[in-house]
């Protein structure tokens, strides 16, 4: 047994990384400017047939036993392909819980950034949700559920990740960054339409507006199961990456 709580025996690591319960998320997808999406992937992410943007805020809540686990997470991200299959790259996992900065970095690659989120539905319908970072609220969507929507059977997702580790010497990386998959399945228990709003401002940390809303903004309030698995695909060229890292620190 350890002499002081700096040393500690390593566990499995547990979180909801691998397992998400339902939980209620407002979410918007809308079209963008094909040229700017494009130029946000890295390679060997290739651009999708459409150029659809995601963005949503999840509401997790959850108890086990006499621990109560609160969290607000958001999340904007793009679609794109991998080697022709179809994914979402996410640019930014704002997180208002800070011990999930860091080990979702360094394990995973996810672009987590702290920021005060709120996600709200009233009694009459009215939603709003809203991520605010460095004094400004970056996201903002604001609408009201209009009725039921077709509850969609499970289906497969995924996402790409890149994990790597600057230099400490300098530019670049200590070692080749690492192209992650997060392969998933998605169970919806509900969905419904939200008539409504998407604002996105300027940020230069988390620069949304640079992939403006262009057309077919449709917005939904869903609850949402998944089951989540990450896998290594291998490294990529440090060179063509060493562009996209920087606005991670930002």
């Amino acid at each position: 047994m350890s002499l002081t709580r700096w040393v500690q025996t390593p566990e499995q690591p547990h979180s909801l990384t691998s397992s998400v319960p339902p939980l209620p998320a407002l979410e918007a997808t809308y079209l963008t400017d094909p040229d700017a999406l494009s130029e946000v992937l890295p390679p060997p992410l290739t651009a999708p047939d459409e150029p659809r943007v995601h963005c949503r805020i999840t509401d997790i809540d959850l108890t086990f036993g006499e621990h109560r686990h609160k969290e607000l997470v958001a999340y904007f991200a793009v679609d794109a392909k991998l080697d022709g299959e179809p994914g979402e790259y996410p640019l930014v996992i704002p997180i208002d819980l800070e011990p999930a900065v860091a080990i979702s970095r360094e394990r995973y690659g996810e672009p987590k950034k702290l920021a005060d989120i709120a996600l709200t539905r009233n009694d009459d319908g009215g939603v709003r949700g809203t991520v605010t970072r460095q004094g400004v609220t970056f996201i903002e969507m604001t609408g009201r559920v209009t009725g039921a929507l077709p509850v969609p059977s499970p289906y497969a997702a995924r996402q790409f990740w890149f994990k790597f580790l600057p230099a400490a010497e300098g530019t670049g990386f200590d070692g080749d960054p690492l192209l992650i998959r997060f392969e998933q399945v998605r169970r919806a228990e509900s969905a419904e339409r939200v008539e409504g709003d998407l604002i996105l401002r300027d940020l230069p940390g988390c620069p949304v507006v640079d992939l403006p809303v262009r057309g077919g903004l449709t917005m939904t309030w869903v609850r949402r199961s998944s089951e989540n698995t990450p896998k290594v695909v291998g490294p990529v060229d440090a060179a063509a990456f060493a562009r996209y890292a920087p606005i991670r620190y930002q």
